[in-house]
């Protein structure tokens, strides 16, 4: 067998050949040699000699091919980057505002602040809101000296003149920006007599309309002009009432 053994890579053909010859009832397969797609061999002569001397046990592990032979071993996978820390929470914005939730009602001024200075207008709208809820007031106490119709008529102007004095206060408000509501200073009239009492309130409604009407000439706003007039006429109404209630006494 040693006669045969192929110098040149062409002739790994004919060894192919002489294999099956020798080496009867292995399959085609099974022989360790096979050549190229192109004719050509893919062992060499010196793997050729060695596969003689063997005896067909095989190619030493030098000889073997390119991809019968062990993989490379795969290289290191690189480490992956350890992550970052999670970004601590920015602070708070300087300058802003907590959030109060449902405080809608935050920016509500007290119930009502003393009022430094302010025009003409700002004064007298005080005064009228002042002059309103003490008319509110007495009504209410004289309606305590009353009896049936005259206590209930008495009652009637009190809530007028409540009504009034709220109107007073949401215009000085929207003129100002502050409430002016100060209820809390009011004290109990002082009512001598029933009568005397009615005589006084007669002449204080008949100052508020004048006081009113003058106060029209400083306004071109129409909702101040309506206002006015609608408080003036309503002093001459409760003149009507009052001197009606002194009528029903004599």
């Amino acid at each position: 067998m040693e006669d045969m053994i192929p110098c040149a890579l062409k002739d790994q053909e004919v060894f192919q050949r002489v294999w099956q010859r020798v080496m009867a009832g292995r399959s085609e397969d099974s022989s360790p040699i096979r050549p190229g797609p192109s004719g050509g061999g893919d062992v060499s002569c010196e793997c050729l000699r060695e596969l003689v001397l063997q005896n067909g046990n095989g190619l030493p592990q030098s000889c073997l091919p390119d991809e019968d032979a062990a993989p490379p071993e795969a290289p290191p996978a690189e480490e992956a980057p350890a992550p970052e820390p999670p970004a601590q929470d920015a602070p708070p914005s300087q300058g802003l505002p907590p959030q109060d939730g449902g405080n809608w009602g935050g920016d509500l001024l007290p119930l009502w602040e003393e009022p430094q200075g302010g025009d003409d207008r700002a004064a007298r709208l005080r005064r009228h809101v002042m002059d309103a809820l003490e008319g509110w007031q007495f009504y209410r106490h004289l309606a305590r000296r009353a009896r049936g119709t005259d206590a209930r008529a008495l009652n009637a102007l009190a809530g007028e003149l409540h009504k009034h004095a709220r109107k007073l206060s949401a215009a000085y408000f929207l003129l100002t920006g502050l409430r002016y509501w100060p209820t809390e200073v009011l004290g109990a009239p002082a009512i001598p007599s029933y009568w005397g009492a009615l005589r006084s309130r007669h002449q204080a409604e008949q100052r508020q309309e004048t006081a009113f009407r003058l106060a029209a000439d400083d306004w071109e706003d129409p909702d101040m002009l309506e206002l006015y007039g609608e408080l003036a006429d309503a002093c001459q109404q409760r003149c009507r009432r009052l001197r009606a209630l002194l009528e029903q006494g004599v």
